[in-house]
């Protein structure tokens, strides 16, 4: 897959308004036009945060290994 520079993607996230944060798996920054919905490290039943996407399936792992609800749908 071809690698965009994190300065581009940062400054596109900044002008449209969206978040910038760091990964929680891999610290590294990433825009929610990035983001997939699916995407989520749950902390808590009810809590989660978003992944950035090539940490979507080690996310995914964690989750299942917690059994905590990682693809279970929202109510």
């Amino acid at each position: 897959m071809f690698y965009q520079p994190r300065l581009l993607h940062r400054i596109y996230a900044w002008t449209r308004g969206r978040f910038w944060i760091p990964c929680p798996i891999c610290k590294r920054g990433f825009g929610e036009h990035e983001w997939n919905d699916g995407h989520e490290l749950w902390l808590t039943e009810r809590d989660s945060v978003a992944v950035c996407p090539h940490c979507g399936d080690r996310a995914a792992e964690m989750n299942s290994e917690s059994g905590l609800p990682g693809d279970a749908p929202f109510v």
